[in-house]
């Protein structure tokens, strides 16, 4: 285990998080700060962020057998990271805009879970299927990014658009010591939410990736032939 590690997810949580409060959720903010994270820090822990994307990472790691005992403790103090990082980053946000960000469904509770779990499990698929491209960590990167963005655009004025655990608790934590522990009433949704879409998510990048494997497989084989043949 490697302490840098460490320390540049808890950092890439923290800058999203500050982007996301700073702008009160604003989905091209949350994208860019996303991005933001991954170049600034993610190439050294990996860019998850989110408590939903390690979780889809630990459930992968499991079902194909790949995640050693060191990994899945890594695993699990990245979620510490998230939920450290997430507070920090809405604490410096009310430091810098002298308000808190409240994250809170516009609508009733059931189509808000639906609505977060839908986006998140976008989010989660695009990030594991990011990781495996082999082409390009430019597509790879800004696909997630973009993720958020569409997720948090388009289920904003529906669940509130938080897509991420440490978000949701991190946020509304720094709102409840700003103005009152009734305002931590929905956090369970930005528990529930993400987390079932990360399952959702998981499922399919199992289904799906054995054809990803196939067609790079298939481009090895050209290529090496193509080499041969000149």
């Amino acid at each position: 285990m490697r302490g840098r590690r460490l320390f540049a997810e808890l950092l890439g949580t923290t800058i999203l998080a500050l982007g996301i409060c700073l702008s009160e959720g604003d989905p091209y903010a949350a994208g860019a700060s996303l991005w933001a994270g991954i170049i600034g820090t993610g190439f050294v822990s990996g860019a998850s962020f989110n408590p939903a994307i390690t979780t889809g990472v630990i459930l992968v790691g499991i079902a194909k057998n790949k995640l050693s005992k060191t990994e899945f403790l890594e695993h699990l103090i990245y979620y510490v990271c998230h939920f450290v990082g997430a507070f920090l980053g809405s604490m410096l946000s009310w430091a810098i805009r002298k308000s808190t960000f409240r994250l809170a469904p516009p609508s009733d509770d059931g189509p808000a879970i639906l609505a977060e779990a839908c986006a998140t499990g976008v989010l989660v698929l695009v990030a594991l299927i990011g990781g495996e491209l082999k082409d390009s960590n430019f597509i790879g990167t800004l696909a997630v990014s973009v993720a958020l963005f569409e997720g948090i655009y388009t289920v904003g004025a529906i669940s509130g658009g938080c897509l991420n655990p440490a978000i949701g608790v991190g946020a509304n934590a720094a709102d409840t010591l700003n103005m009152g522990v009734y305002r931590v009433r929905n956090i369970w949704i930005y528990l529930l939410g993400p987390l079932c879409g990360s399952l959702i998510a998981t499922v399919s990048y199992l289904i799906i990736k054995p054809e990803l494997d196939f067609i790079y497989a298939e481009k090895e084989k050209q290529e090496l032939q193509y080499k041969e043949f000149i």
